[in-house]
């Protein structure tokens, strides 16, 4: 994929990660910290995966 594309894609983790975290905390169930701290960790190896996949220049 393009660094465009990627960048998109990087924008699109961050904002839904962010949301989610978001909607956990609001709910507040049991584990809700572990669950915002997956969440965190989901996103961050959600982009280090896509980053395998940018052509490079």
């Amino acid at each position: 994929m393009s660094k465009k594309v990627y960048n998109l894609v990087v924008a699109i983790i961050g904002g839904v990660s962010t949301i989610a975290v978001g909607v956990v905390t609001f709910i507040n169930p049991a584990y809700a910290v572990a669950i915002n701290a997956s969440i965190g960790i989901g996103a961050t190896a959600a982009v280090e995966i896509c980053g395998q996949f940018v052509k490079a220049e």
